[in-house]
């Protein structure tokens, strides 16, 4: 019979790995569309809080509006269901330079903030 003992430590995750075009320069590639970002990587934008860099204001603005459609943990199942089908067919569109103005979609997710899952108001 074997004995199995608890593990020590949590499993360590794998890191991320850099492709490097060059001995010295990591390649660097917009976090949305993908396209290398080339020499000038010093000349691209960066997201909120430094996260991510982008190859313009419309790839940047797109991951912020999929950010602002993300649901609360407290949205019922059938809401962040129906949420997730949509980021992905939004984000599907986008890639492909189709679909809503993402700058529209941000103001819309904005206003609508966290009760924006459809729940009744509980103001009177």
């Amino acid at each position: 019979m074997t004995e199995v003992l608890p593990m020590m430590h949590a499993p360590i995750a794998p890191t991320p790995r850099v492709v490097r075009t060059s001995p010295k320069a990591p390649k660097l590639s917009c976090s949305f569309c993908q396209v290398d970002l080339g020499p000038n990587a010093e000349q691209t934008l960066t997201g909120k809080n430094g996260e991510g860099a982008y190859c313009s204001a419309h790839c940047r603005t797109c991951v912020l509006a999929l950010a602002a459609l993300h649901p609360s943990v407290l949205a019922p199942y059938e809401f962040v269901s129906r949420r997730g089908v949509l980021t992905d067919q939004l984000l599907v569109l986008w890639r492909d330079g189709r679909g809503p103005d993402p700058s529209l979609v941000l103001q819309a997710a904005e206003r609508a903030g966290p009760a924006g899952w459809g729940t009744p108001s509980t103001s009177a």
